[in-house]
Parts: structure tokens; C-alpha cells; sequence
């Protein structure tokens, strides 16, 4: 399946506030299509799953440091 088709959809009923936002980025750094989803993705979600993603992203880079860490002392 093609990313854009996936992301169109998306970026079409975003509020033109999270939309303006999301070109921004993409125009700043240049993404691709995978990154572009994922923000596209980020931009459409409530407050609530936005939270949630936090939880995500904090416990995986704590689990990352963790592995560095050990990498470390070894």
C-alpha cells in the first residue's frame, strides 16, 4: 500500500491549526513518507492518546539507556 494514500486521508481532517503545525515540521526537516504518517498520525490524536505515546516514548528510552548502560559495563 502507498504511504500517501494513507496519510492524505489523514492531513485532510486535521484542524488547520495541527495541520499548519505538521507542514512546518515536514517543510523544516524534510521527512519522508514514513515520518510523515507518524506525524500525521500524532497530529490527529487526542489529548488522551498523545498521553499515551509519552508513556511509550519515556519507557523506551528508558529501556534503551538501560541496555547502553550495561553495554557499558561489560
Amino acid at each position: 500500500m502507498n504511504l500517501v494514500s494513507l496519510i492524505e486521508p489523514i492531513i485532510e481532517r486535521l484542524p488547520e491549526d495541527r495541520r499548519n503545525i505538521m507542514e512546518a515540521i515536514i517543510a523544516e526537516y524534510e521527512l519522508g513518507d514514513t515520518q510523515r504518517l507518524l506525524l500525521a498520525l500524532v497530529a490527529a490524536a487526542s489529548k488522551r492518546e498523545r498521553q499515551l505515546m509519552r508513556v511509550l516514548l519515556r519507557d523506551m528510552e528508558v529501556k534503551e539507556e538501560k541496555d547502553r548502560v550495561a553495554n557499558e559495563n561489560q
